[in-house]
């Protein structure tokens, strides 16, 4: 994820990449590192997608009547027209098989078939989704209904002979002799083969860490457990659990490759009104998909608002798709988090203010904080206003559990520069890259550009999100990890340029600096690396300053 940061964590961070022990340093499988992670534009999910799920509030408690209610109730609200397009119908759908293997659909539940409803969902202008598992069957006991293992490439078709736009395949009883990874895979391969567009929802829970090889493969993973056990309701300790967890991998946060937290409980039971609004703010600032997880066709003016806010709404759908990175915490609890919008170092970013305590605080924010200097716009998305800022700083007394979501606009300052992790997803790989897990980088990850044998093209990572606001010289630094060998044979590549080499010293850690072109806007850094076959070049991440 391209990203702006403080000169304080700038300077740790480099030391870290300086000093730190490569003993942890793993390299993922060889599938991982002969996959391709380039994505077609704008593919299936460019933003997060938005929608309403069932699970939440209803668990199986719910038929064929209450989905077009739910999706009446999307139409009438006007959420659909904010981009809820998805209408999930997740669990409790086809308790049998027939002799040959094809699904049969619940009759009681669904008493007109699926391909009806999923029609009836269309002709609102929404999309319909389904559900499924990687066990044989899914995650409700009693009674029991049919995953898919086995049964993928048979139930893709069904599922996209029934009219499917999504397919959600959950992590109930997986057979010990399997890894869910294999099954995942030979879904997301059947979906393929039907030739409909089908998004492909991985909710492993967090297990298998999907966001680390499934890129090109589904849009969209959970990042960890479900937000609660309990049906129409929620511990707030968990909607703050997954936000973290969220957090953790926000590098992987890009279109069509999409961290999820899990559905929203905005609406149901366990949280207030003040926590509900944080709640809500905090998926949209972390790029998460959208599920209304409530009644939607009940629900309050108060839990309306929350989710028909489109400025809010606008934070996540933010076309670069960056995750979000916590600026600050000057006291335990007392949180600052921000993402850039538009694209890095644009001057523009997402803030939200966080009192995660018990009791009413006041949080603080230094314009340097976000690198960003002169006169500074902000604007409250939950007041839809905007508000005084100081030439230098703002602050907000916020209530427990309290939030404040801004839009903050002002001059970047350029000296210090914006990094850009290598292992971001919106950055083009060639297949002789691969991911590295490495404990001493700036995210926990590199990639690793891999030699190539004879008659091989050269591994190729390309960071095509390098926007600056005028023409002219900027230096490009280069953070490398684990290259015991000197080499010459990194080069760059600017704009489809001509190409300059790239020196790589004899040292486990490095940084190596130039001076480089860039026009103005969005500008493309390719790198190449043709060394021997068994050698590699492990890069960080790049920054770009004046």
């Amino acid at each position: 994820m391209p990203h702006t940061i403080p000169i304080s964590r700038r300077l740790a961070r480099d030391c870290i990449a300086c000093f730190a022990l490569v003993a942890g340093l793993v390299l993922f499988d060889a599938a991982f590192a002969r996959c391709q992670t380039t994505h077609p534009e704008p593919g299936l999910a460019p933003t997060p997608p938005m929608g309403w799920a069932n699970w939440n509030h209803f668990f199986c408690d719910y038929d064929d009547q209450t989905v077009r209610e739910q999706a009446d109730a999307l139409v009438a609200t006007g959420m659909r027209d904010l981009g809820y397009k998805y209408v999930l119908i997740q669990e409790c759908i086809a308790p049998r098989r027939d002799a040959s293997g094809e699904l049969l659909v619940d009759p009681v539940r669904f008493p007109h078939g699926m391909k009806d409803l999923a029609d009836y969902i269309h002709s609102l202008g929404l999309k319909a989704g389904t559900y499924t598992d990687i066990g044989p069957y899914t995650c409700f006991s009693n009674p029991r209904y049919q995953g898919s293992y086995g049964h993928e490439g048979q139930d893709a078709r069904t599922f996209a002979a029934w009219g499917m736009d999504f397919v959600e395949m959950d992590y109930c009883n997986r057979l010990p002799e399997h890894t869910g990874r294999e099954v995942y895979e030979r879904m997301a391969a059947a979906i393929q083969a039907t030739g409909r567009p089908m998004l492909f929802y991985i909710c492993s829970w967090g297990n298998e860490r999907p966001w680390t090889w499934a890129q090109g493969k589904a849009q969209l993973w959970r990042i960890d457990a479900d937000i609660s056990p309990e049906k129409d309701r929620v511990e707030w300790a968990n909607v703050v659990q997954r936000f973290e967890s969220g957090a953790r991998e926000a590098v992987f946060s890009a279109p069509n490759s999409w961290n999820d937290p899990d559905m929203l409980e905005v609406g149901n039971r366990g949280l207030n009104a003040v926590e509900a609004q944080t709640h809500y703010a905090m998926w949209a600032i972390s790029a998460a998909p959208l599920w209304a997880g409530n009644d939607v066709a009940h629900m309050t003016q108060e839990t309306k608002a929350i989710y028909t806010n489109a400025e809010v709404i606008a934070i996540d759908q933010d076309p670069l798709g960056a995750g979000v990175v916590k600026v600050k915490e000057d006291a335990a609890g007392l949180e600052v988090w921000s993402k850039p919008l538009g694209e890095p170092g644009s001057g523009t970013d997402a803030v939200l203010l966080l009192n995660l305590t018990d009791h009413p605080a006041t949080v603080s924010l230094r314009w340097s904080d976000l690198n960003l200097s002169g006169e500074v716009r902000v604007r409250d998305l939950y007041a839809h206003r905007d508000l005084q800022a100081g030439p230098e700083s703002f602050q907000e007394e916020l209530p427990a559990h309290g939030s404040l979501m801004l839009k903050v606009s002002g001059t970047y300052d350029w000296r210090r520069g914006v990094i850009y992790e290598a292992e971001w997803p919106g950055n083009v790989r060639s297949v002789a890259v691969s991911l590295l897990a490495c404990p001493g980088c700036s995210q926990g990850y590199a990639i690793s550009m891999n030699g190539a044998g004879p008659g091989e093209l050269p591994a190729e990572l390309q960071f095509n999100h390098v926007a600056v606001p005028e023409p002219g010289s900027y230096q490009l630094t280069v953070a490398y990890t684990d290259s015991p060998i000197q080499s010459d044979s990194l080069q760059l590549q600017i704009n489809q340029g001509a190409t300059k080499q790239i020196h790589i010293h004899d040292r486990v850690h490095g940084l190596e600096t130039l001076s480089i072109p860039l026009n103005r806007g969005v500008n493309s850094l390719t790198f190449l690396y043709a060394d021997a076959p068994g050698k590699r070049v492990n890069i960080d991440w790049i920054r770009i300053s004046r």
